[in-house]
């Protein structure tokens, strides 16, 4: 179990980014709170969400980068499948309280009823994808800044068990539909990693067999 937490940990910090964007347009408190709403709107609409995405690993120790794409599968309200095709071939399907990581070598499913952190930062990936994410005041200090034609969101974790593994999450929303572009978390350590989302359809219908874990 503690090999298959690394792994998945490992994922987590794959999953986040860092690109700092500069020409921010000041927001009242006002405004900030009406981009909000019309982001979560938008989010409480979608009940599938199927794309194409582009991860950039910024190795802060190293001075490297790794870059990898994949695709994901969305299905409200707990169902998630993130797959990397190039340039490794990995995947993590999230379904109620269950969650598989594998590839062809191994595979581990774990109940997220037990263990903490694994249900947390689970819950906390699905509702990020979706932008559902900005709901959650209780668990960020959430503010929102006008950069360069899109929305920037920045979110402050407020739990202990996910301060201690990111610093802050950045969602970059487009401002025609609402919908994100780019997911930017930045990690404890300095590490961080930007996935650029592209090729979005939502509430078309998905096989849920994407999302069938593995005996």
């Amino acid at each position: 179990m503690t090999r298959t937490i690394k792994i998945f940990v490992l994922f987590i910090s794959l999953f986040c980014s860092g690109i700092l964007l500069s020409d921010a347009a000041t927001l009242t408190a006002q405004q900030q709170q009406q981009i909000i709403s019309r982001i979560n709107t938008a989010a409480s609409e979608i009940k599938t969400m199927t794309c194409s995405f582009t991860q950039t690993k910024n190795l802060s120790m190293l001075n490297d980068k790794m870059v990898s794409h994949g695709k994901m599968i969305y299905s409200q309200p707990d169902k998630l499948r993130w797959e990397y095709t190039e340039p490794y071939q990995y995947l993590f399907i999230f379904n109620g309280s269950k969650i598989y990581i594998g590839n062809k070598s191994r595979k581990d499913v774990i109940d997220t009823n037990s263990n903490k952190v694994f249900k947390e930062v689970a819950r906390i990936m699905m509702s990020t994808v979706t932008g559902k994410a900005l709901s959650s005041t209780s668990e960020f200090t959430i503010t929102v800044a006008d950069e360069r034609g899109a929305y920037v969101v920045t979110m402050l974790p407020k739990k202990k068990e996910i301060r201690q593994m990111f610093s802050r999450i950045e969602l970059v929303f487009d401002k025609t539909g609402s919908m994100i572009s780019e997911i930017n978390i930045f990690e404890k350590n300095g590490d961080s990693t930007n996935i650029k989302i592209t090729n979005i359809s939502t509430n078309k219908a998905v096989d849920e067999s994407n999302f069938a874990i593995p005996e």
